[in-house]
């Protein structure tokens, strides 16, 4: 089923057509969910989230973009808005806690021999996620959608709901406070 056709049965209250969606494109979802929140269950019940919200919203989308950018706007929102709540409840990192309330680190997996690049590499992979997760929100939402998911300055800005300048310029800000906040840690950016 091709995504006009899967709009109209959507529309038409098709739950094999809202499966068939949700078989598309939750995996998509989850990985922005995920590099924005930086928690795997807050990225899976924020999936789920944004699916409903989609399901409530349906006769309101205008197919002026895509469905997955339709879909990507509201997650990008759904990110957001957990980020701002977070930051008012406590800071972010990149350490969760267990259900036994243990700290853990997440891991990110790095597959190559030499033990010394691994270790520095991974070093480098979390103090730039640190740095990402200290940034305000809306500047973490355009670093994740430019440089952690790849999508281009006008789907972004679809996404957003801005024009293509602002988002460059949004982009260019998010990129110096980033900057600014990993040269804080030269020895491992030199």
């Amino acid at each position: 089923m091709d995504e006009k056709e899967l709009i109209i049965q959507l529309k038409n209250g098709n739950e094999e057509a809202f499966n068939l969606m949700v078989e598309r494109y939750s995996k998509k979802l989850y990985y922005l969910c995920l590099k924005m929140l930086q928690n795997e269950k807050d990225a899976e019940d924020t999936v789920q989230t944004i699916f409903l919200k989609a399901y409530m919203n349906l006769s309101k989308f205008e197919e002026k973009s895509s469905l997955s950018t339709w879909l990507y706007r509201i997650g990008a929102n759904v990110c957001t808005d957990m980020l701002r709540k977070r930051k008012k409840e406590t800071s972010t990192s990149l350490y969760a806690m267990s259900n036994e309330e243990e700290e853990y680190a997440l891991e990110i997996p790095d597959e190559r021999e030499n033990v010394e690049k691994t270790v520095l590499e991974r070093e480098r992979k979390e103090a730039l996620y640190q740095a990402i997760n200290t940034l305000k929100p809306n500047q973490k939402q355009l670093i994740v959608l430019r440089d952690l998911e790849g999508l281009s300055y006008e789907e972004i800005a679809d996404i957003l709901n801005m024009n293509t300048g602002t988002v460059k310029s949004g982009i260019n800000r998010a990129r110096k406070a980033l900057l600014e906040k990993l040269q804080k840690n030269t020895e491992l950016f030199s």
